[in-house]
């Protein structure tokens, strides 16, 4: 089995969006998705290599009622659209749409697929016959780091700082195996890791 790329979605594929003063969240809108910069070149190279990208997302915002699971999917569609502009493509996708604290009944619950927990990165492993031990999982927070070391994976955070002050303090403090401040720089550590 071959180990596989593993990307959060918000903050690392796409960006976050600033919505007062100190709060960021992911797009509410198809208007407002935008890459963040690098992740094309981070996703192509991995196309070409023939190495697996999954995106491992937490998205409560339906379970929260800020938005419809039509909406959610129509931004889903826009990254996907705005990836292959640049010819690259996300080969498959595990969505948590669950929050314990959410309004809509069936999906406010305490689920094994929301990250810190390691849910989807076991499914995802299951389906498509990765050795997570090989794999990379990065992401923005401090849960990606604690779901992906949860599951042997090496862990790589994208540190920046449009976002809000309470998330920087928790990923900065996070035991990711490496801290990275563009996608640049996590691009040559996973070509190291995956080249070794």
């Amino acid at each position: 089995m071959k180990g596989a790329i593993f990307l959060d979605r918000d903050g690392v594929i796409n960006c976050t969006v600033k919505v007062s003063d100190g709060i960021y969240d992911s797009p509410q809108t198809v208007e407002t998705v935008r890459l963040v910069k690098g992740i094309e070149n981070i996703i192509g190279w991995a196309n070409r290599m023939g190495i697996k990208v999954v995106e491992i997302s937490n998205q409560p915002g339906v379970a929260k009622g800020k938005m419809t699971m039509i909406t959610s999917g129509k931004i889903e569609n826009k990254v996907d659209a705005l990836l292959a502009n640049k010819n690259v493509r996300i080969d498959n996708k595990y969505i948590c749409f669950h929050h314990p604290k959410g309004i809509v009944p069936e999906l406010a619950i305490d689920c094994q697929c929301r990250k810190p927990k390691p849910g989807l990165l076991i499914q995802a492993a299951r389906e498509l016959a990765i050795d997570l031990k090989k794999s990379v999982f990065l992401g923005d927070r401090d849960w990606d780091v604690l779901a992906g070391k949860a599951v042997g994976c090496k862990t790589l955070l994208f540190l920046f700082n449009d976002d809000s002050p309470e998330k920087i303090k928790f990923a900065l403090a996070s035991p990711a195996d490496y801290k990275v401040g563009s996608l640049d720089e996590a691009l040559v550590v996973i070509k190291r890791l995956f080249t070794k």
